[in-house]
């Protein structure tokens, strides 16, 4: 997980980049733009602002994502490491649960790649679907024949 310190760092780094942007956009204005100080100067506020919350938003996004994949690959037993000891007769109870456990998974896996196949069924044919299948040939790819 991302600790407060990080976040810190991570916030003054982008705000730091954004004052970049902002001298980089002001002194583009005032050498080319053919405007005066203030113009350069107020551009370039304006782009250290937009910078500074835009990439604070993107870098506060991208660490939430983190956490929710790092939260993902973690196991349950992580996840929830104060869950209370089982007493000595519960693991003798749990090794035939765990294998019961365990069997319902592919057939739960099945059920949902048949629901998948259910889902979209044609309620009629097609038109043109006939003459196409008529104007098939009889070719097929058989692989790299150059190798052979």
């Amino acid at each position: 997980m991302t600790t407060t310190k990080d976040r810190t760092a991570d916030t003054a780094r982008v705000w730091k980049r954004a004052a970049y942007g902002g001298l980089v956009v002001a002194g583009v204005i005032l050498v080319f733009g053919q405007t005066s100080v203030t113009t350069a100067v107020i551009a370039g506020v304006v782009a250290f602002a937009a910078g500074g919350y835009l990439g604070g938003r993107m870098s506060g996004a991208v660490q939430e994502a983190q956490e929710r994949a790092e939260l993902a690959t973690q196991t349950p037993a992580e996840a929830a490491p104060s869950a209370p000891a089982p007493m000595e007769q519960a693991p003798v109870e749990q090794a035939p649960v765990a294998s019961a456990a365990a069997e319902p998974e592919p057939v739960a896996a099945q059920a949902e790649a048949a629901e998948e196949m259910n889902l979209v069924q044609p309620s009629k044919a097609l038109p043109g679907e006939a003459e196409l299948a008529a104007r098939k040939g009889t070719w097929r790819y058989e692989g790299n024949s150059a190798t052979t």
